[in-house]
């Protein structure tokens, strides 16, 4: 690619671009060209030898890693002829050797990726000023001029007298009104290593230039941003400022930064647009880690993989960072470095590379759209030609605020997933007339990271057809021909599970464009988020969402968030539920109105995410904590008999209000320990324990599905087995039951002893329409 981008005046400074990778050309395009140079770029060394040569330049910024003609080879090269134009090398390497090349072959500096651009804009401006013929370059704004050559500063033609430190800082103001200075980027600019600053020292120097700045009349010019740091306030010596961002004088124009309202509104949105552009390119390279992924776990990496990955990695850590993604970039530099040697890798490496290419899929979640856009990427997949059954499913989901992606093969459906990490997936096997393609598509599911629950519409209704479905690690089974609400009940059912293993938060704001921003924000934090505009529909999409914390605006037409919490809170099944309000009012009657009526917790408008997630962590931690010890046995780790039991009774509930001329199998298997009291007795408690945790242990990692599972105390084990008859559990069972069987247990003299143990099934509604009539009937 070969290209320019031109703004500004014939005064503008003119910069050589050099860079290979896409995405950083069109970001740090995005960051010159804010700034009013005037930009030719160029992807490769050899063109820019000859751009250099063609025509003038006041600066060459370019990367070390170009193809063919590199860029330490370049300036090389440039320098042997004499030019003298100052050069700014861009490195992903950050060696001290990598470094001296560089500066060895006549670079008059270098930035590291990833780059701030704030430091890249400085390093330019230092650069920049360099070449320069020594003039005035007075800053000004409004009536205060600062003049750096004499030292001397005036408002209203009448001088200010500061101190060595207070003129510093003025100058950093004004040289960057629209950036916020944190007190240790302040301590960075005024004092030295020799001259270490008290703890105090920023804020009184900030005060004492304050105070004489207001006796001058330049009144609050400093702004406190809280939490953050200091800046000049935007707009301050605007009056009748015809020439507002520049300073003049003699025949020198400095051009100043705009402020924050123009400059920093504009280069975000183009960098949102930009991270949209080229979403894309960055789903290719974690695709290809992805790729090399699957190969490590297989024993199949090849050099060409691997270098493939490596190159991925590389580029990824050069610009994940400038989009605001600094964590993806400290991943995506450490899977580089696992790759930079052709040596095999060894186990550890190859379980941190396993490790590192998960959390940074997980991290960039590019399977989301941002909240720019009006729609969102489909959470659900359905792979089936049938388009009536497709449209009625996407109308029953918009209920949950939910949407279906719709493809008519098994191939398309591969595809789609190469890029997308849906919640859901149901698959038509009749469809696509390869049972075994289809199983093995199934057990792939399974097997991700996260893994994705599927429901199977089989053409076929034989217990061997079900049994193969679970097998292969399906979710649910269902006989066609089918009607979508049924499809959709069990897929709800499903759903309710893949959320109870995540953080599921529901956010109830009537601004819908709100709620777009705030998913990108929790989302790639494990947070499943489902957003609500319409109040009226609360109660319902809460019963169907059941969510950990609830998040409400206070000002919403209709019902507002008081009234909902309020309703909330009178509920007995919902008092303990965790709140948190939204509100653009913070004065003291709104903040003591919602804790009075039950709030746990407040965040104002507009939101910091880094605050939010702290909220929702902070609330959450000590609500997990809470329900752990009321909810779970704590030697087998599963649901104790309370809590195991109203999963249970709201199971058989929703099959009774499901249609009556559907039959909706569902049984309950009891196991117990027969002589748990015996091995308490002979071998000790402790013994005995030991047996309960591994059987809670063999419980978790044999129902991986829609079952509920219990411990109810005494021996005795529980679990809802949805969807299959008696028969059909028995065979759904008898792999485990031989997994029990053939556990061996070591008492605490070497002794080796197995367990007996039995177990029974109950069908609903054959054997009982109640937990405890089912329970009976399977206890004996």
């Amino acid at each position: 690619m070969r290209g320019s981008s031109r703004v500004g005046t014939a005064s503008t400074m003119r910069i050589l671009l050099i860079e290979d990778d896409e995405v950083l050309l069109a970001v740090l395009l995005q960051s010159l060209t804010s700034q009013h140079y005037v930009v030719d770029a160029v992807q490769d060394g050899q063109s820019g030898w000859e751009y250099a040569q063609s025509a003038s330049y006041d600066l060459i910024l370019m990367d070390v890693g170009l193809p063919g003609l590199d860029g330490i080879k370049l300036c090389h090269r440039l320098r042997a002829e004499g030019c003298a134009i100052p050069i700014l090398l861009i490195t992903a390497r950050d060696a001290s050797s990598d470094r001296i090349r560089g500066l060895d072959a006549g670079a008059d500096d270098y930035l590291i990726k990833p780059l701030d651009l704030a430091e890249l804009q400085a390093r330019l401006r230092a650069l920049l000023r360099r070449g320069e013929v020594s003039v005035t370059t007075v800053l000004k704004v409004g009536d205060l001029h600062l003049d750096p050559r004499s030292c001397e500063v005036n408002y209203g033609n009448k001088p200010l007298k500061l101190t060595p430190k207070e003129y510093t800082l003025l100058e950093v103001f004004l040289r960057n009104p629209s950036r916020v200075f944190s007190r240790g980027q302040l301590v960075e600019h005024l004092w030295t290593f020799d001259d270490p600053p008290l703890e105090e020292s920023v804020k009184a120097h900030i005060k004492g230039l304050r105070q004489k700045l207001k006796t001058a009349g330049a009144v609050d010019w400093i702004e406190n941003v809280y939490g953050l740091g200091y800046r000049l306030k935007e707009g301050v010596g605007e009056t009748g400022q015809g020439d507002k961002g520049t300073s003049r004088q003699g025949d020198k124009e400095e051009f100043l930064p705009l402020p924050a309202s123009s400059i920093e509104e504009q280069f975000q949105q183009g960098m949102s647009q930009l991270w949209q552009q080229y979403r894309g390119l960055m789903v290719q390279r974690l695709q290809a880690l992805q790729i090399a992924r699957e190969a490590v776990e297989t024993g199949t990496l090849t050099q060409e993989l691997r270098q493939s990955a490596r190159e991925a990695a590389h580029k990824l850590a050069g610009v994940l960072g400038m989009f605001e993604r600094e964590a993806g970039t400290v991943l995506a530099r450490e899977i580089e470095e696992i790759l930079l040697s052709d040596e095999a890798l060894q186990a550890a490496q190859s379980q941190q590379f396993l490790d590192l290419v998960r959390e940074l899929a997980k991290m960039l979640n590019l399977g989301e759209l941002q909240p720019s856009l009006p729609a969102e990427t489909p959470r659900l997949l359905l792979i089936d030609p049938d388009l009536n059954l497709g449209r009625e499913l996407q109308e029953l989901a918009q209920l949950l605020n939910l949407s279906w992606k719709q493809v008519a093969t098994l191939e398309l459906g591969k595809t789609w997933l190469q890029s997308h990490s849906p919640d859901l997936l149901v698959l038509a096997t009749d469809a696509v007339k390869q049972q075994e393609e289809s199983l093995a598509f199934l057990a792939e599911l399974a097997s991700r990271t996260p893994p994705i629950s599927a429901l199977v519409l089989a053409s076929a209704d034989g217990l061997l057809d079900r049994v193969a479905v679970a097998r292969a690690g399906g979710r649910g089974f269902l006989a066609k021909p089918v009607e979508a609400v049924r499809v959709w009940e069990i897929a709800r059912q499903l759903l309710q599970i893949t959320q109870s293993k995540t953080v599921n938060v529901m956010v109830v704001d009537d601004d819908p464009v709100f709620l777009a921003a705030l998913r990108p924000m929790l989302e790639p934090w494990g947070i499943w988020m489902t957003g609500l505009d319409d109040p009226l529909r609360f109660w319902e999409v809460l019963r169907s969402v059941v969510p950990d914390l609830l998040i409400l605006d206070v000002d919403m037409p209709q019902v507002d968030g008081i009234e909902l919490c309020q309703a909330v809170r009178i509920d007995s099944d919902w008092q303990g539920l965790p709140i948190l309000f939204l509100t653009a009012r913070c004065d003291r009657t709104t903040i003591q109105q919602v804790f009075t009526i039950g709030a746990d917790d407040y965040v104002s408008k507009p939101v910091v995410p880094a605050e939010l997630l702290t909220r929702i962590t902070n609330r959450l931690e000590r609500t997990r904590l809470l329900q752990n010890l009321s909810r779970k046995d704590h030697l087998t780790g599963l649901a104790n008999q309370p809590h195991s039991s109203r999963d249970l009774e709201l199971l058989i509930q929703r099959l009774k209000d499901a249609d009556s001329s559907t039959f909706h199998p569902w049984c309950l298997a009891v196991f117990t320990v027969t002589e748990l009291q015996q091995i308490n007795i002979q071998y000790g408690h402790a013994i005995g324990n030991q047996v309960l945790q591994q059987w809670g242990r063999l419980f978790q990692s044999n129902f991986r599905g829609a079952e509920v599972l219990g411990y109810w105390g005494n021996g005795e084990f529980v679990v809802g087995i949805p969807g299959l008859t008696k028969q059909q559990a028995s065979d759904r069972l008898g792999q485990f039951l031989t997994t029990l069987r053939q556990q061996v247990f070591i008492a605490q003299d070497s002794s080796r002893f197995q367990i007996n143990f039995s177990v029974g099934i109950a069908e609903y509604p054959t054997d009982g329409s109640t937990l405890q009539s089912l329970f009976q009937i399977a206890s004996k």
